[in-house]
């Protein structure tokens, strides 16, 4: 996921970045692994926020680090991520509709796996519209691909926005704030006040104020830098404490996905001030995270066909999620990482299999450590 991660500018934060996205996908392997068990509502949700918050702050970083006309920025901007994305996206497509010949004629599947179903939806899998026809069409192979949808929706209009708020620091401030305020209010209001969710929650007006927030506070991070360490050391730990009460509550009430989410929201917070300060994961556990956040699109295309799709038995859908974690590193190296930025690829090869704390410009060691 996250066609953002190619980046044009500094590098900064990359490896910190690579970490929470490894998380964000960890949160969702666990949503669908244990889907069928009805205690795992809103973990998945929360993983696609962070996967959202970090795309708004990397579209934003990739745009301001570009130079050029509008129509030059626009065009090579949307070209690196059709060109990131599209490839194995295109491979995923065209080897599900092999594979669902055969699958469709397993027990128990959900209602349209079938081949036809399929095809009817290919369409707008490949235009990126897919978030707008659940409801209509739910092809499970291929639903997971609401979210991409999205981002490149969100893709689309980031240079409209961001030359929209060029000029001054107050214009900017008007125009991205006033956006990521009415996005967010969408967001937060429309699940208190819809009868039923389905299926405008996948919707962009609904669903994509992460990225806002996050493109957001990437033109603002000047302020952010400004925070004392010791009130960044405080922000953090809330942060990560309310992501821990959240999968605490979440086994817990089946009917409690709404605030599981809302409490994970408080995530971004952590999320941004380890992007900002380089607070890495130490370790071999911080090395495995980054690891799969580097191919979390490629792990997140098959993640859905080994879980809830029900291609594989119930029991072993949680077999199916790590299961999707080496074929979608593999489905990386074929058809993801050959398309990437020479930066990425430079970044992905030069990162160090343990991770050790950072200290960025003397102001801020690593909080995840004991001191």
């Amino acid at each position: 996921m996250n066609g953002a991660a190619m980046v044009t500018g500094s590098t900064k934060g990359s490896v910190a970045l690579d970490q929470w996205r490894g998380m964000a996908l960890i949160l969702v392997l666990i949503s669908h692994g244990f889907f069928f068990t009805g205690r795992v509502g809103g973990a998945g949700r929360i993983g696609v926020n962070l996967f959202f918050f970090i795309s708004g702050i990397l579209t934003f970083r990739s745009l301001n680090g570009a130079v050029g006309t509008f129509g030059e920025r626009t065009t090579h901007f949307l070209k690196r991520r059709l060109w990131r994305l599209y490839p194995a996206l295109l491979a995923y497509t065209a080897v599900m509709a092999l594979a669902t010949i055969p699958l469709q004629h397993l027990p128990n599947l959900p209602p349209q796996s079938d081949f036809r179903s399929y095809l009817a939806e290919v369409p707008f899998a490949l235009t990126y519209t897919v978030n707008y026809t659940y409801g209509h069409h739910y092809v499970p192979s291929l639903e997971q691909l609401w979210s991409l949808s999205c981002e490149m929706q969100f893709y689309v209009l980031a240079p409209f926005t961001f030359f929209l708020g060029r000029g001054s620091r107050r214009r900017s401030f008007l125009v991205f704030g006033s956006l990521c305020m009415v996005l967010t209010l969408i967001g937060v209001l429309y699940p208190l006040w819809a009868k039923n969710l389905e299926p405008a929650k996948y919707h962009f007006e609904v669903a994509v104020w992460p990225m806002m927030i996050g493109f957001f506070c990437e033109s603002r991070k000047d302020w952010f830098l400004k925070i004392p360490r010791l009130a960044v050391r405080y922000i953090y730990a809330i942060g990560v404490t309310a992501i821990l009460v959240a999968l605490i509550i979440m086994p817990f009430s089946m009917h409690a996905k709404r605030l599981v989410i809302a409490v994970g929201a408080l995530g971004l917070f952590p999320c941004l001030l380890a992007y900002l300060y380089e607070f890495r994961i130490p370790g071999r556990t911080g090395g495995f995270f980054a690891w799969i956040g580097e191919r979390t699109y490629s792990i997140y295309l098959w993640q859905q066909t080994m879980t809830i799709c029900d291609f594989l038995p119930v029991m072993l859908h949680p077999l199916g999620a790590v299961v999707s974690i080496p074929l979608g590193a593999f489905w990386f190296n074929i058809c993801e990482k050959p398309f990437l930025s020479r930066k990425r690829k430079r970044t992905i090869a030069t990162a160090p299999p343990i991770l050790r704390p950072a200290d960025v410009h003397g102001r801020a060691a690593v909080v995840l450590t004991a001191e």
